[in-house]
């Protein structure tokens, strides 16, 4: 893209700076540091603007430390409105950029407003924060604004470009060669994240435990079990709970058993950390081989390759032993076959081998976290109404599967494998949370009745005390097994009398809970999980198995115990991968809000090219996001973590040639030559019936 940077008129440097100083400025503002009552104790002020500037003073004395950071956006603000400047922009990239921009501004004061104070109140106090708010808002507004129309600048530049180079070119690649190359690219790209990963594999040999394994482990050896303050297994009627994926419970045992036999369970730990890294590089491999095969950018895929291979949180999330690498695993193979039936226009559904690795991979992301089925259902109704030609086969390789997972897998196996559901409480956090937050802030307005029904579904007496923001698991503990259905509904009906009261709470609620996965915090130190020493971890934060011998000697016996030789190294490691973490980009990707808004701005991207039906391909990447946002946890990276899979490719894709933009214009070259052709035949077959005289004057 060739940026002029001469605006029209002189007045466009002024504009540009007060731009920039006013967002610069509006940034720097520290909400919290505003405390107008003791100033106005201390002075007297003759009149509204002075009462402003003495809080709007004090709110910018605490951001000395970062002077030069904020200087330098400032200068980086007034060269990118220069540059816009010098461009016109029609409507809609100027109302779509608004939007965003709009958007973007509330979630970073969503954000400050939320990891400071449990309710915005405080920043609501008085008028004079009410106005550095709007400007708080406005400058990060303006900010997003301006580089939205930059990147819709970029992205313009860079679909003309690829259309001029598909003019140009009258011949395509052959089937057979393209291939050949496709396999070429996706062997190439496992070899480089193999070599780039085993140094990890080896460093943190044999790999990292969540928290939730340990109560795998104790359900696969038939040990009674709690969760969320409940009994989810009894050792003998009910061996295993659907709140972590049966198949890694039974192949995560399988390899530790493995370890018993042989006298060493780090060798089992370490099989089954081989065969997931395998899992993921194959599955990152085959998506950047298929956005080959489809013509994105090649320089871009390498740019993503690069990205997979040196960002540390996909190589440490492959060694994690976890129920979330295990979804994000299946969630690859899933977008990866999406990415070949858009890439293919649909013909891939004729091929019945397809079909049937489809119905599996749907069923397996299904039965390996319960949002699968949920992604997958959301997908099935875009594509039979997209690929109508498509529609029996589609409903055969999405609809299958879904049938076997709920009506099949949830219902016979469950029983047969002795395996328990998902307790309601799962799918009620957010209401749950609502219901206390309202208990604590305005309790004395609930009425008897209203005290009743939510005594039947939870512990009415404790859940304002236990109300966390950030946390829904505290309140879901007290929520009663054995409520009705009657009482579910007499409590909803409480539940939507409370909110219309007092919606505020109820939003607050909402926002507090998820702000972390829409707000660009960069201090983020949380989502990796660096420890060998889960299971210790696991016995001290656990009442119940403290009080059992026989629990504590078992989780003990699954301790990972690293080799002295390798002790100072992995720790080595460790404090490499806690200072690395802070570079910038790395940091990105282990921060779940910007995480977010790198996949917003891709599909941004794909927006302002007009390329919806890359936005529907790419889809499942958003309904992700949506998920973490009914999670019972704030800013887990580990449940968005699919997502941030997805976003180098997205990112490729988005700003990349997309294939439909080179196949539109290699298909209309290709047009212009056949008539071209066929003007040329029509014209010798003219010639031909003419006298030898006239027909030389046809010729020339």
């Amino acid at each position: 893209m060739d940026i002029l940077i001469k605006p029209k008129k002189n007045r466009y440097i002024i504009y540009a700076i007060i731009i920039a100083i006013f967002s610069t400025v509006g940034m720097n503002i520290s909400l919290m540091n505003t405390n107008a009552d003791k100033l106005l104790k201390k002075f007297e002020y003759s009149s509204t603007w002075n009462n402003f500037m003495a809080v709007f003073r004090t709110s910018i004395s605490g951001k000395n430390d970062v002077r030069l950071f904020y200087q330098l956006v400032a200068v980086g603000i007034t060269l990118m409105f220069l540059i816009i400047f010098s461009y016109r922009f029609c409507v809609r990239e100027i109302v779509s950029s608004a939007v965003v921009s709009i958007i973007f501004g509330f979630c970073m004061w969503f954000g400050t407003v939320f990891s400071n104070k449990e309710s915005w109140n405080y920043f609501l106090r008085n008028k004079y924060v009410k106005i550095l708010d709007i400007w708080y808002i406005l400058a990060y507004t303006l900010l997003m604004f301006g580089a939205l129309l930059i990147i819709g600048k970029i992205v313009a530049a860079s679909g003309n470009k690829a259309e001029q180079k598909a003019e140009v070119k009258t011949k395509a690649k052959t089937k057979d060669k393209t291939v050949r190359n496709t396999r070429k690219v996706f062997f190439m790209c496992a070899a480089v994240l193999l070599v780039c990963w085993l140094p990890y594999y080896i460093v943190f040999w044999p790999g990292f435990q969540h928290t939730d394994l340990p109560t795998q482990m104790l359900q696969y050896f038939h040990v009674p079990t709690r969760f969320q303050g409940h009994d989810i297994t009894d050792g003998v009627n009910i061996l295993y709970s659907n709140d972590h994926p049966y198949f890694q419970t039974k192949l995560v045992g399988l390899c530790i058993e493995f370890g018993f036999k042989i006298h060493n369970v780090n060798v089992g730990y370490s099989i089954y950390t081989f065969i997931q890294m395998i899992a993921f590089i194959v599955a990152f491999s085959g998506i950047i081989a298929t956005l080959y095969r489809f013509e994105v950018n090649h320089t871009l895929l390498k740019i993503s390759l690069v990205l997979y291979a040196v960002i540390p949180v996909f190589p440490l999330y492959s060694l994690l032993i976890g129920g979330d690498s295990f979804f994000s695993v299946f969630f690859l193979y899933y977008m990866l076959e999406i990415l070949w039936i858009f890439g293919t226009k649909g013909a891939v559904l004729k091929n019945n081998k397809f079909i049937l690795a489809m119905i599996l991979e749907i069923f397996l992301m299904s039965a390996s976290k319960n949002q699968g089925v949920y992604v997958a259902a959301a997908m099935f109704l875009f594509c039979i109404i997209y690929f109508s030609k498509y529609r029996a086969r589609i409903a055969v390789c999405m609809v299958v599967p879904i049938i076997l997972f709920q009506f099949g897998y949830c219902g016979a196996f469950f029983k047969v494998a002795k395996i328990a559901g998902v307790g309601k409480q799962e799918a009620l956090s957010v209401c749950f949370q609502q219901t206390a937050r309202y208990v604590k802030y305005h309790g004395d307005e609930v009425t008897q009745e209203e005290e009743e029904a939510i005594k039947k579904v939870l512990n009415y007496k404790d859940i304002g005390n236990l109300y966390d923001p950030n946390l829904s698991d505290p309140v879901k503990k007290t929520f009663k097994t054995e409520s009705t259905s009657e009482d579910l509904k007499n409590y909803f009906k409480v539940w939507l009398s409370m909110g219309l009261k007092h919606p505020g709470e109820y939003i607050q609620s909402f926002i507090a809970n998820t702000y972390q996965y829409y707000y660009m915090e960069f201090r983020n130190k949380r989502g990796l999980y660096l420890k060998p020493e889960i299971m210790d971890f696991y016995i001290r934060k656990r009442p119940w198995v403290q009080k059992s011998e026989a629990i504590q000697k078992l989780i003990r016996k699954l301790q990972v115990h690293v080799p002295e030789n390798l002790k100072s190294v992995r720790e080595k490691g460790v404090l490499a991968m806690d200072t690395v973490r802070r570079f910038p980009v790395v940091s990105w990707f282990t921060n779940p809000g910007v995480i977010t808004w790198m996949m917003l701005i891709g599909f941004f991207a794909l927006w302002t090219k007009r390329r919806y039906t890359s936005i529907l391909e790419f889809l499942p990447v958003f309904l992700i996001f949506g998920v973490c946002l009914l999670s019972p946890k704030n800013g887990n990276l580990r449940y968005l973590y699919p997502a941030c899979c997805m976003v180098p490719a997205l990112l490729a894709a988005a700003f990349g040639n997309l294939r439909e933009e080179q196949a539109n214009a290699i298909e209309d070259t290709k047009e212009v030559s056949k008539r071209r052709r066929a003007g040329s035949r029509k014209k010798h077959r003219i010639a031909r019936t003419l006298p030898e005289d006239k027909r030389q004057r046809v010729k020339v």
